[in-house]
């Protein structure tokens, strides 16, 4: 169906392989939650559907979670409502796991999501900044940070979280060194920012 070939596109993406099939587990191809993660958010947007992360891990096979899909598509959930910003936002479960983790081993680098990539030709960096600074001013997780108040962690979203584009000349023999020292690199999850952008030259 339209919806299947969607989802294993979808799966496809995430988990870069070249197809996925029916009977495929998710988590045999190398999904872990992390990556279920961002299929959950690549299909609530897709189809505009409300579709919790267990979902996937109670149906790991394509075809089983397209069959979850079809019934919340079905029940016609409703969509996410703005929270009130009067008022503390507490954690989510994911940051409060992440916000506990970070408190234990706050120099651990196992939760870091990296990307490199290379870039051929003539590259206009006053742009690529600019682009940067528009993708955190556009998403709120870019510019949000974690803070402790009496027992409870809430979120502060700041109005502005600049992200500084690095540049740092390299030569190719150190490049593979120079990536990996920065992956392993922590955040800082009280003060922020918590995306980080090198331009390796």
């Amino acid at each position: 169906t339209e919806r299947e070939q969607l989802v294993a596109a979808i799966w496809a993406e995430v988990l870069k392989v070249e197809r996925v099939g029916l009977t495929d587990h998710f988590f045999e191809l190398g999904g872990h939650s992390l990556l279920a993660t961002q299929v959950i958010s690549r299909v609530r947007q897709a189809l505009a559907i409300e579709l919790p992360l267990r979902e996937l891990f109670e149906a790991p096979t394509l075809a089983a979670f397209v069959q979850r899909i079809d019934g919340a598509v079905g029940n016609g959930a409703p969509a996410f409502a703005t929270a009130d910003r009067a008022q503390p936002l507490v954690l989510s479960y994911a940051q409060q796991r992440q916000w506990f983790l970070w408190q234990l081993e706050p120099t651990s680098a196992a939760y870091h999501i990296p990307t490199a990539l290379r870039l051929k030709g003539p590259l206009d960096i006053p742009a690529l900044q600019r682009s940067f600074d528009a993708l955190v001013q556009r998403h709120e997780s870019l510019r949000t940070t974690f803070q402790q108040v009496g027992e409870q962690a809430v979120q502060v979203i700041h109005t502005q979280l600049p992200v500084e584009l690095v540049v740092v000349p390299v030569v190719e023999s150190d490049l593979s060194f120079t990536i990996e020292e920065e992956v392993q690199r922590p955040f800082d999850l009280e003060h922020g920012p918590l995306l980080r952008v090198k331009l390796l030259q």
